[in-house]
């Protein structure tokens, strides 16, 4: 007979439940030892997941797979009489025990009776009468895995492992087959033979299926409608079945379960048996025993915090192939399960996303449906299915391999979880976290990486205010320029956060490296702006950032913080992003005298486009996320960002003219002379006391500020040999506007000064001084401009 694909409706990824039903389906279709014939129901049976449902293709089609679970299944031997409530004991619950350990049971019974005889023996030989602990009972499973019959082996080996005399408890078994007072395997065996108000799907002593077996198979495989399920505990393998308030009309409800789904949820959970056997040997953590299943982590989901990580059991990452695969293949790839990143096996869920990132997880799987066991309702635990996750490189596994120097992000995750520290960082490592997880997927967008970039600045900048939290942890590492190139929007925010983020930082210019002959970049001795953000400036005997930010006169990859707690460098604080930019602007200006500069510290690795500078001047601008950018790119490596612009560049006359204006002033000495506005050892300070007076004028726009400043800036203009037929001097009261103070109505002075420190290209300059300052530039310097000649 041809195979035919057999859909099943009723076995699905979530919830756990669900996804062990099919693996048991699978299994025991191809198990000879599950069948009272001795043969195995379709030796070419294979399944595989499409569309969220299990699919099979066989010979049996569905009468076959049906009568094969009525009339031929033989139930696997699921005991734990290491456990309390087991059955084995004098004060459990033996409605389904006593029927299953008679003499007289069917044929398909008789593997599960003969287990349950050899395991009371042991009990008996061992004198225990109530359920062992310690050093007992793992005597009590090495006695029974060397007595029990092979039939049973495979369910011991799945809830337990025994490794250097002690007892491990692979996590998606709860503690040896048990949750709480809830013991699985006398679970299962009422589902099978009960005699009682909640019977079982079978009759013992027959073996014949119960009246509502059928139908009971029917909609567990193929969840078709039925009447009315069993009243009885599922455990944590279906939250939804389980019961409590809102779970039914009314304000509570009971649980309930189809027997079917139990009995092959729990025959699918032995197929990780061979697994657990064959990993433990070589692992001391009691949660890397078990295939797919780490520590339980909140990082990419947002329903648990740290008191739900530490009272939860573990997470297990249930994998999906879209291959039809044989159970043999599927229990070998199984067998063979592990998460892999940086050469160790994954701990928790963060380094699991790590490790299918990069490929570090066996072949074979598309999918991994991630489930955590987390306490609810007492103390009970629930599996609780959190997301999916591709099994597919991403870039971004390249992008969070740059925070492991010095071990740096594994530091911060254990700080953002000590119990001695504020809500604050706590916060800031569970953002981190979450949007690390996410940067980790196989299509990772730009938003995702400037959220991890938002979140890293946010924890520096936790650290950049606690004295305690710098001694537990370095600054940021050195973040590649692939983290900007990544996460670039086109935005006006990210690249004017891109140019702040370059200052002080040696640069590329027109083609040729800033470079001294000996190949090395040239370094001004300027600060860099993450010396703005967090405590990097040591005094000048230490050359400043030199031993904690740059390597001679490269980006150190691995930074330390400065012997002064607050050195006056850092001016970043907790105010708007127009306010911080006028202070760093006053402070660098502060700096160049003490550090003994030659040229203004005004320039950049980086720069921004006329286009970006328009738009934050006229307030078409989100100045949070340029700032929340910025703090966590002042850690990384400066780049020229490629121009995403679709829209023609504004022209430098839609530019304040106030700008065009100030804006060579506030230029290094060394680009002016490089575009022909001054010569070659000339100079254009910048007046004492102008960028107070623009900040001074805060919010005002009616233009008084502005005029007062641009008077300024063309006086020492003129004083240096470049200037314009706009100054009022020379003008002789031609051009009113300015003599009236309405130069610069309707822009706030004090974003004027803050867009002063936003560096621009030398083609930029060339335009702007071409239409504040006609003449000073020849014609032939950038024919070519980025912005067109507004004057």
């Amino acid at each position: 007979m041809a195979p035919e694909r057999l859909t099943l409706d009723g076995c699905s990824p979530t919830p756990l439940a669900s996804y062990l039903k099919a693996l048991g389906v699978l299994r025991l279709l191809s198990s000879a030892a599950n069948n009272v014939s001795g043969e195995v129901a379709d030796p070419g049976i294979r399944g595989w997941w499409e569309g969220e449902r299990f699919h099979l293709r066989t010979t049996l089609g569905r009468d076959g797979v049906l009568g094969f679970f009525l009339r031929e299944y033989a139930p696997s031997p699921v005991i734990a009489p290491w456990n309390g409530g087991s059955g084995f004991y004098p004060k459990d619950n033996r409605d389904g025990f006593r029927p299953m350990s008679s003499d007289s049971v069917a044929e398909r019974f008789q593997p599960f009776s003969l287990a349950i005889r050899v395991a009371s023996d042991t009990l008996k030989s061992l004198d225990l009468r109530v359920r062992p602990q310690g050093d007992a009972k793992a005597t009590l499973v090495a006695m029974l895995r060397a007595r029990l019959p092979e039939s049973a082996l495979p369910w011991v080996d799945a809830a337990l492992v025994l490794s250097g005399g002690r007892l491990r408890f692979p996590q998606l078994l709860g503690t040896g087959g048990n949750d709480g007072r809830l013991d699985f395997t006398n679970n299962l065996m009422r589902r099978l033979v009960s005699d009682t108000k909640s019977p079982g799907i079978f009759h013992a002593s027959s073996g014949a299926p119960s009246p509502a077996a059928k139908a009971l198979l029917e909609s567990a495989l193929w969840n078709t409608p039925i009447h009315a399920l069993t009243t009885a505990a599922v455990g944590q393998y279906s939250p939804g079945g389980a019961g409590g308030p809102n779970s039914t009309t009314g304000y509570e409800g009971g649980p309930v379960v189809n027997p079917w789904d139990y009995v092959l949820m729990l025959e699918g959970a032995a197929t990780f048996a061979c697994a657990a056997t064959r990993r433990h040997q070589s692992n001391t953590i009691a949660r890397a025993s078990f295939p797919f299943t780490v520590g339980a982590v909140g990082a990419g989901w947002g329903g648990i915090e740290a008191t739900d990580e530490s009272d939860a059991r573990a997470e297990f990452w249930a994998p999906l192939w879209s291959r039809p695969a044989r159970s043999c293949e599927i229990e070998a790839l199984f067998g063979e399960g592990r998460a892999v990143t940086n050469g160790r096996t994954a701990r928790d869920g963060l380094e699991f996303a790590r490790a299918l990132a990069t490929l570090g997880v066996s072949r074979g799987f598309s999918e991994f449906q991630r489930y955590g066991f987390y306490k609810r309702a007492g103390k009970n635990h629930y599996a609780t299915a959190i997301s999916r996750r591709r099994a597919a490189p991403s870039p971004g596994a390249e992008l969070v391999a740059d925070l492991d120097r010095g071990g740096w992000l594994n530091r911060a995750r254990r700080l953002g979880r000590s119990d001695n520290q504020p809500a604050t960082v706590r916060n800031a490592a569970k953002v981190l976290e979450d949007s690390l997880f996410e940067l980790l997927a196989p299509d990772v967008s730009y938003r995702s990486v400037s959220a991890a970039l938002e979140a890293i600045g946010r924890l520096a900048n936790w650290l950049s205010t606690s004295p305690n939290g710098r001694e537990m942890l370095p600054p940021p590492p050195l973040l590649s320029r692939a983290w900007l190139l990544q996460a670039d929007d086109g935005s006006p925010e990210f690249r004017i956060a891109v140019a702040l983020a370059g200052l002080g930082i040696p640069s590329r210019i027109l083609g040729r490296s800033s470079e001294s002959p000996d190949g090395r970049p040239e370094h001004t001795g300027a600060p860099p702006m993450a010396a703005h953000f967090a405590p990097v400036t040591n005094g000048p005997g230490d050359r400043f950032e030199v031993n904690t930010f740059f390597r001679d006169l490269w980006l150190r990859e691995r930074r330390t913080w400065a012997d002064n707690n607050n050195p006056p460098t850092v001016v970043w604080g907790h105010g708007g992003l127009v306010a911080n930019m006028i202070a760093v602007l006053e402070r660098r200006l502060v700096e160049a005298p003490i550090r003994g500069l030659r040229d203004k510290p005004l320039s950049s690795a980086s720069f921004a486009r006329m286009s970006d500078v328009a738009a934050f001047l006229t307030g078409e601008f989100d100045d949070a996320r340029c700032s929340a950018l910025l703090a966590g790119m002042v850690w990384a490596q400066p780049v020229w960002l490629p121009n995403k612009e679709t829209e023609p560049a504004p022209t430098t006359a839609t530019l304040p003219f106030a700008y065009c204006v100030l804006k060579p002033i506030f230029s290094p000495n060394a680009t002016l002379v490089r575009v022909g506005a001054i010569p070659g050892e000339g100079t254009l300070p910048i007046p004492p006391g102008l960028v107070a007076q623009l900040r001074g004028g805060g919010a005002n726009t009616d233009g008084r500020a502005t005029d007062a400043a641009v008077s300024a800036a063309f006086a020492r203009a003129r004083a240096s040999g470049l200037s314009s037929p706009y100054d009022p001097i020379r003008s002789r009261g031609r051009h009113s506007s300015l003599h009236s103070g309405r130069i610069g109505v309707g822009f706030r002075p004090d974003r004027l000064a803050a867009a002063l420190l936003i560096p621009v290209t030398d083609k930029a300059l060339t335009s702007l001084l071409r239409r504040a300052y006609p003449g000073a530039v020849s014609d032939t310097t950038y024919p070519t401009e980025e912005t067109q000649n507004g004057s």
